[in-house]
């Protein structure tokens, strides 16, 4: 029946009438129409997708940015896509837990943690269009969206791409989070890099890359990573010296597959306890997103 989301047949996949939303009580969806396409925003929203591997900083970066940026003036909110989060470090103006929440899903279809969280990301792109009308309710220049803490479920399922698709039509991008406490070793710096090209490949958008929780370094470590960063050969040498077998081997080819797709990774260092680097990050949104002028005019 047009207008009106049915009972599931299955009951192995609840429908989103059946998730039961922040506060208890259940909140039917104004549209089931199944359409990715969102509402016309009227104005120019710039989408940034927050996205990184489980404890880089997701949270943390969104909120400390999204306060950071309302001091420059910019009209700016922040939205959570994480249906497992149980507190936030900012207060999310565009929430999916208004409509699942990984909690009731597992209490109702007996799952564990990791299926409960996988079941109510696939359930996401069924509420895409509610979400699209609550961001468009606050029409703001740019909203940073926080992304699931398991990142796979965002960026390697399909859910990830139909949701940046359907959130807006309008200009998207992808700030991508280099841990900083895993890149100390050049290994797992070339798996961030290797990842960061999985995801540009994935959504093909513009993709910023910053190195979070800087300030946890120590300043040789900041040079060291940070010359990797600038010139490649610092990064092979690291790699000659520091690795050995197969890691090396594996470290190589990884370097050479992404010289091949022609990529420049740089991340910026950022820190969310000092804003380090934030003035760097704000410039290269705005030029990546505005070409060099303010969000709000």
């Amino acid at each position: 029946m047009p207008g009106v989301w049915e009972e599931s047949s299955s009951p192995s996949r609840p429908t989103p009438s059946r998730i039961r939303p922040r506060g208890g009580a259940w909140r039917r969806p104004t549209s089931c129409s199944g359409s990715l396409s969102p509402p016309d925003p009227g104005g120019r929203l710039n989408l940034a997708f927050i996205v990184g591997t489980a404890g880089s900083g997701k949270s943390e970066l969104t909120g400390a940015l999204t306060r950071w940026l309302e001091l420059q003036g910019e009209d700016v909110l922040a939205v959570n896509l994480d249906p497992g989060a149980i507190v936030l470090p900012y207060p999310a103006n565009v929430d999916v837990r208004d409509y699942i929440r990984v909690e009731n899903i597992m209490e109702e279809y007996s799952l564990g943690p990791n299926g409960g969280l996988v079941l109510a990301c696939d359930l996401m792109v069924e509420i895409v269009d509610q979400l699209a009308s609550d961001l468009n309710d606050f029409s703001p220049d740019i909203a940073l969206v926080d992304t699931p803490g398991q990142m796979e479920l965002f960026a390697f399922r399909d859910i990830g791409a139909r949701i940046a698709e359907g959130l807006t039509d309008e200009q998207k991008g992808i700030i991508y989070l280099f841990d900083s406490t895993f890149c100390r070793d050049p290994l797992n710096y070339v798996m961030n890099m290797f990842i960061a090209s999985a995801i540009n490949n994935r959504f093909l958008l513009p993709q910023i890359s910053v190195l979070s929780k800087a300030d946890l370094l120590r300043e040789e470590e900041l040079e060291e990573i940070s010359g990797w960063c600038e010139d490649p050969a610092l990064l092979e040498d690291a790699i000659n010296r520091r690795l050995t077998g197969l890691n090396r081997l594996i470290s190589q080819d990884m370097m050479m597959v992404i010289n091949r797709l022609g990529i420049d990774f740089s991340p910026m260092p950022v820190s969310t306890r000092t804003n380090l680097g934030f003035n760097r990050l704000y410039a290269e949104m705005s030029r990546v997103f505005v070409g060099g002028e303010p969000f709000t005019q």
